[in-house]
């Protein structure tokens, strides 16, 4: 029993022996094959196929590298892109004149930096239709023509526009603003007449200015005057409206220095006391005026229609003012029609205006700011006076000058009446006023 399977193992073992060999002997073929090829090619073909092979790779990184670089070379770019955009959202925005934007990637319009915003400006006004600019270091090209921005390394475009900031019920949009930023023989259209002083046609906005007119007779408190204009009936024959983009932008700066007056050394004005008028106040905020910031909307006669033209053109200008005013030799304004016209013809502290001497008054935008309130005439005024200024942690105790000054009704006047009758607000700065309308009437 042994015997036999001592036989059996060793028969096994034979063949695994045989096929040990066999597999052996085919790897002994196919290495001989392989050292036959080998053998066969030449040293220069072995060396020219290693040359290959490393050209191959050294082409491999050097694509990746430069792939990699793009893309590096891209996001930096966008990096950089995007700073200069936050940058530019953070600036504070213009608020006295014409400024350039683009648009951002959420649709969002943004304003040019001031020195690229001066310089696009240029640029548009001598002519170029297309021009380029770098900004933060990077380079766009612009086309005033289809109003676009494009990067020069990207080729990202971007949609740009001009917004003049005009106000909004001048009605001039700022497509036409900007064709009249370009010179006359430029293609502006401008047929060498004055723009600045437009003609009402309207027969609302004629409506509304009569109603304004007959609307601010009354004292702040609700009670008729009993004056010499303010028992009439005003009827407004025409009217204008001024439309001045210089002297806009002069009353935006000085607006802008009042305001930053006050915040540098911590004034907060009071509201007017006692306040303008029902009708005063409705049609002003129509035309968005600041009236929580003491801006006002009042009246100023003057006894000519050629002045009160030279007005609109050149602004108010209290150095040209008659002396002798109760207040100063400041520029005065009223909150009540029937003040006004009696500055309105050179007899209106006589007699009412008529077909014959028609009035005019204009309707003002004017900056009271922080207000002094007069206690009587001060006619040797030519500025407002001066107040203390409590100190605070930085600064020690100084003073700080008025922006206007108010004669309340019923303070002594010095006059043969006694006593003011009217509320009158006086500024002292030709920029400190801007007049909205020229209105000419007559009364009945």
């Amino acid at each position: 029993m042994e015997a036999a399977m001592s036989e059996k193992s060793k028969d096994a073992e034979i063949e695994r022996l045989k096929s040990a060999a066999a597999t052996s002997e085919k790897n002994k073929d196919a290495e001989i094959k392989r050292l036959k090829i080998a053998a066969a090619m030449s040293d220069a073909e072995i060396k020219g196929l290693k040359a290959k092979l490393e050209s191959e790779k050294q082409n491999c990184w050097w694509k990746m590298s430069s792939q990699q670089n793009s893309r590096s070379a891209e996001i930096e770019q966008m990096m950089n892109e995007m700073c200069s955009m936050v940058r530019r959202l953070h600036l504070p925005p213009q608020v006295d004149g014409e400024t350039w934007q683009y648009q951002t990637n959420s649709g969002e319009w943004a304003e040019f930096q001031d020195k690229a915003n001066k310089e696009l400006m240029l640029k548009f006004q001598e002519g170029q239709q297309t021009c380029e600019m770098t900004i933060d270091g990077i380079a766009y090209d612009y086309d005033f023509q289809v109003m676009n921005q494009t990067n020069k390394r990207t080729k990202k475009a971007r949609s740009i526009r001009f917004c003049s900031n005009l106000p909004h019920h001048w009605g001039i949009t700022d497509a036409d603003s900007l064709k009249m930023l370009l010179p006359v023989n430029q293609g502006n259209g401008q047929d060498g007449s004055d723009d600045r002083i437009c003609f009402v046609t309207d027969p609302a906005v004629m409506s509304t200015l009569e109603d304004l007119l007959n609307g601010s007779k009354r004292r702040h408190d609700g009670t008729g005057c009993d004056c010499l204009h303010g028992r009439s009936t005003f009827r407004l024959v025409e009217a204008y409206q001024v439309k001045n983009r210089e002297l806009w932008r002069r009353y935006q700066r000085h607006v802008r220095s009042i305001l930053d007056k006050h915040k540098q050394h911590g004034i907060k004005p009071r509201v007017i006391d006692p306040p303008v008028g029902e009708a005063l106040t409705r049609f002003a905020t129509d035309i968005q005026v600041d009236l929580v910031g003491n801006e006002l909307l009042l009246f100023h006669g003057t006894r000519e229609f050629d002045l009160a033209k030279t007005i609109a053109k050149e602004g108010f200008d209290n150095r040209i003012a008659r002396s002798g005013g109760l207040y100063g030799s400041g520029t005065y304004f009223a909150a009540q029609t029937c003040k006004s016209a009696q500055y309105a013809t050179n007899k209106g502290m006589q007699e009412k205006a008529s077909t014959q001497l028609m009035g005019t008054m204009l309707v003002a935008r004017v900056a009271i700011g922080d207000p002094h309130y007069a206690s009587g005439p001060c006619k040797n005024l030519t500025r407002p006076p001066t107040k203390n200024v409590s100190a605070s942690a930085s600064n020690s105790a100084h003073e700080i000058r008025y922006d206007s000054i108010i004669a309340k009704p019923g303070i002594p006047n010095g006059q043969s009446n006694g006593v003011q009758a009217h509320m009158e607000f006086v500024t002292f700065a030709p920029e400190q006023a801007y007049p909205e309308y020229i209105l000419r009437f007559i009364e009945e």
